[in-house]
């Protein structure tokens, strides 16, 4: 069982965090194209995005009524803010040309080169799972990318 939810197993903990993250993450994915589709100005939506991420941290810090202050993760928190900043804006703006479903796994590899860059840097050894994984992610990059230049981009 799960020291914070004593009547789910930690399994049944992870499954739900993980349909949360797709959910989040499918909301995330589809609030970016209803700005495509409206004519918004990315960089403005994109702003706006982490203005609502900044405001919810804010609530969580209220709410916790304390944070432990490292100037480490401090500063890797601020570099990596700015790299998430360009990155999303990157992909608002592949999908005014592109297709949602391209984009999106494309995004895909945001999780296959960490997992390459531990293979070679640290040594790390994939399992099986990880290998299938990245495998089946450069498949589907495949699969969708002839798609999308045999369909002409956005449709």
């Amino acid at each position: 069982m799960s020291p914070e939810h004593p009547h789910m197993t930690t399994q049944q903990m992870m499954g739900v965090f993980l349909m949360l993250s797709v959910a989040f993450n499918t909301l995330f994915a589809s609030s970016y194209k209803i700005a495509v589709r409206r004519n918004c100005n990315l960089q403005v939506v994109n702003v706006w995005i982490y203005v609502g991420s900044l405001a919810t941290m804010a609530v969580y810090v209220l709410l916790k009524r304390q944070i432990a202050f490292n100037e480490a993760a401090f500063l890797m928190g601020i570099v990596s803010g700015v790299m998430v900043y360009f990155a999303t804006l990157s992909f608002f703006y592949h999908m005014t040309r592109g297709q949602l479903s391209t984009s999106w796994t494309v995004i895909s590899l945001s999780i296959a080169f960490p997992v390459l860059a531990s293979i070679l840097a640290w040594g790390e050894h994939p399992s099986p799972r990880q290998t299938v994984g990245m495998v089946l992610i450069v498949i589907a990059l495949v699969l969708f990318g002839r798609h999308e230049s045999s369909n002409g981009g956005l449709k």
